[in-house]
């Protein structure tokens, strides 16, 4: 078990499963950090035949699906895009945690279910357990990928208001996207000049890949401005801004930017 957690802690998935098949084969019983371990292998592989048979002896051994190993499970299922199972797990178990919570509506989030994602948030909630960082990263993702533009600023401005969590980076990058993804430009760039973290680059990028999409060249060569006076290394970002001026015929500017990569050693 120590081997195989040291394994998947340093990313080594393929081994890891190796050396269950070996561990296995003689006859050595898993513990539940075991399976765990496993079970978070299966789900970095996107590895769904051996999750299955995880699962299989899970049920043969007797471990049931209380604590961290109904949650690897239901989240190995998840990853692997098996949502039907991966809720009929979350389901049976005995008691979920917001471990549990977040890794369901992280699921439902991810492969474009976000009414489903929404619907267990205020599930969630209904059951009395109160949602973390995490959750609220999974429910503003949600709202991005659906649109929903004010849904998203409810639960954005819900995270300080009704449980004292101060918004973090991630989150502020989930509203941005929500408003790029809807055509809400000049929103997205007032509202990353309002913010006084310090966001780095990240915004920025978000905002710049969108304008590129929508073809909304003012925004876009102001966000590539930003991005260059910040002195980003990102290549993709000096090529959008050298292709947003290219579309406007601005060639002094179109220079000015590859130069600019090249001064800064940019490839």
């Amino acid at each position: 078990t120590a081997m195989l957690t040291g394994h998947v802690q340093n990313g080594e998935h393929e081994e890891a499963l190796m050396l269950y098949s070996r561990m296995d084969k003689e006859g050595v019983m898993p513990s539940y950090l075991t399976v765990t371990s496993v079970l978070r292998a299966c789900a970095c592989l996107a590895a769904l035949e051996p999750g299955k048979q995880l699962h299989a002896q899970i049920l043969k051994c007797g471990f049931g699906l209380g604590g961290s190993v109904g949650t690897a499970l239901s989240t190995m299922y998840s990853k692997c895009g098996n949502l039907e199972d991966s809720m009929v797990v979350f389901r049976r178990m005995p008691d979920r945690d917001i471990i549990s919570w977040n890794s369901i509506i992280s699921g439902f989030s991810q492969h474009g279910r976000g009414s489903d994602a929404l619907d267990l948030f205020e599930e969630m909630k209904l059951e009395g357990m109160a949602p973390d960082h995490i959750t609220f990263i999974n429910v503003l993702c949600a709202c991005s990928h659906m649109g929903l533009v004010d849904r998203g600023w409810f639960y954005f401005r819900a995270m300080s208001k009704d449980y004292s969590l101060i918004p973090k980076l991630d989150h502020y990058a989930c509203i941005v996207d929500i408003l790029s993804r809807a055509g809400q430009l000049k929103e997205a760039k007032d509202f990353i000049e309002s913010i006084t973290i310090d966001h780095g680059t990240c915004l920025w990028r978000i905002v710049l890949g969108a304008c590129r999409s929508l073809r909304d060249f003012d925004v876009g060569a102001y966000a590539g401005e930003q991005l260059m006076e910040l002195g980003t290394e990102d290549s993709s970002a000096y090529i959008l801004l050298s292709n947003i001026y290219a579309a406007q015929r601005k060639w002094n500017d179109v220079e000015r930017v590859r130069h600019l990569m090249r001064l800064r050693g940019v490839s």
